[in-house]
């Protein structure tokens, strides 16, 4: 009896602890569990990324830049464009609305 209610203990112990490190690691990175949304990611070669989006990387800001890997993301909550860019040993993703606007 002693040693079910250890085992007993012990399952609980390991499983509110699994919980508490679930929650700190979504605090810590800024993600967010959203239930019952579909996302969906389709690659997109750099040709065929929208004109305004394309004009948006010949800008100023994306200078220098080189397109290494393009995306197009939709779900619930809108669709965009992640850019993956390089410049040296630098790498940054950018997103854009299909209409070239940088999204935050």
């Amino acid at each position: 009896m002693k040693t079910l209610r250890f085992l007993m203990f012990i399952a609980a112990v390991g499983l509110f602890s699994t919980v508490g490190y679930a929650n700190q690691a979504v605090v810590e990175n800024n993600n967010y569990i959203v239930a019952d949304q579909e996302v969906t990611k389709t690659p997109v070669e750099v040709a065929d990324l929208p004109e305004a989006v394309a004009e948006a990387l010949k800008g100023a800001d994306f200078e220098g830049w080189e397109v290494v890997e393009a995306s197009f993301i939709s779900s619930d909550a809108g669709e965009f464009y992640a850019v993956k860019l390089k410049k040296g040993d630098e790498e940054k993703k950018v997103k854009f609305t299909p209409q070239g606007e940088v999204k935050e």
